[in-house]
């Protein structure tokens, strides 16, 4: 089944949404979503796309996702939070995330390498979904881990934040996190990125308990063997490439992101009658066309935003697909306003 995070951390929202004095019924209702009690439950990607919506449109308000990633707290990941609550040093808490991150949420997966004075953090989506679904996740996602970090090292934590989506209409609520610096636009990828300092990475923690820290891991890898993520490769490929900004991924590039071989993601796209040649294509021609009818771009600036070299082979691409130029194009979409 296509699945998305657990559905307790729904729960939360739509319990901060009610206490704001909003019911939320008919919201669930429309997301076919009975209840949100069961600490266990998951839900579809359908279902989350179509509750936040709903959500956004019962509180006319942008910044959910800034709130729920406030809300989230280490205790929120259920035997996990247990696990992270009892590690020796902020390292092992990380090292902790990036092993059993699909705990949290199989949308996403987590990376983190250590160089130095310096750690990098990278969750990139691994499942199809939609702009909208997408860009509130990343904005959860980040706020999620620096207040979570922050309750780790019980302190300020500075850091910079990349988040590859357009600035938020609540940006300015952003500085509620200094001195953490966050900054909104295109990546090569989607997702959220992160570096940090690792100054106090290796100081003991004050809750550290290795016993415990042995109980709540074991039962987090029986978990690891119950989540399963599901939607079509297809999709997930199709979602980057549309996102991808000033170049074109690899497969080599893709198959890294989901911890498989290139000849195991050809294969599975294989499988679902398609490859990365032809979705390279057919999204490039889309975004192009995109980009053309909205006419903020030169054609040049848009041919390096979709990764070619140079206009020409651009304009020769564009027209192979669409049987005139990028220019007559445009002259053709002005003619017919």
């Amino acid at each position: 089944m296509d699945e998305a995070p657990a559905a307790r951390y729904f729960a939360q929202l739509v319990d901060y949404v009610e206490a704001s004095g909003i019911p939320c019924r008919d919201a669930l209702s429309a997301a076919q979503i009975r209840t949100l009690n069961d600490p266990q439950a998951r839900l579809t990607m359908a279902q989350v796309d179509a509750l936040l919506r709903e959500l956004v449109r019962l509180t006319a308000r942008t910044d959910l996702a800034f709130e729920l990633g406030k809300l989230i707290k280490l205790n929120s990941h259920d035997v996990l939070g247990y696990a992270l609550i009892s590690c020796p040093t902020v390292d092992h808490v990380l090292r902790l995330v990036a092993r059993y991150y699909r705990i949290i949420s199989p949308m996403f997966t987590f990376r983190y390498e250590r160089h130095g004075d310096t750690a990098d953090i990278a969750m990139v989506p691994v499942l199809g979904m939609s702009e909208h679904t997408l860009h509130f996740h990343i904005e959860a996602a980040a706020v999620s881990f620096h207040q979570q970090i922050e309750s780790v090292i019980q302190g300020k934590v500075s850091g910079d934040y990349v988040l590859s989506m357009p600035a938020p209409a609540h940006a300015a609520r952003y500085r509620e996190l200094l001195p953490a610096r966050f900054q909104f636009g295109p990546e090569s990828l989607p997702g959220v990125r992160i570096r940090l300092v690792t100054d106090s990475f290796d100081a003991p923690l004050a809750m550290t308990d290795l016993r415990a820290l042995d109980q709540a891991e074991a039962r987090c890898k029986q978990l690891m063997q119950e989540c399963s993520v599901g939607g079509k490769w297809g999709d997930w490929v199709r979602m980057l490439l549309m996102k991808a900004e000033d170049c074109q991924p690899t497969l080599d590039e893709l198959a890294s992101i989901v911890n498989l071989s290139a000849r195991t993601l050809d294969r599975y796209l294989a499988r679902e009658g398609t490859n990365l040649r032809a979705l390279k294509l057919e999204v490039r021609d889309e975004r192009a066309r995109e980009m053309l009818g909205e006419g903020r771009l030169a054609i040049s600036q848009i041919a390096y935003r979709l990764g070619y070299t140079d206009i020409a082979n651009f304009s020769r691409a564009f027209k192979r697909e669409n049987g005139v130029s990028p220019s007559a194009f445009v002259d053709q979409l002005r003619g017919a306003k």
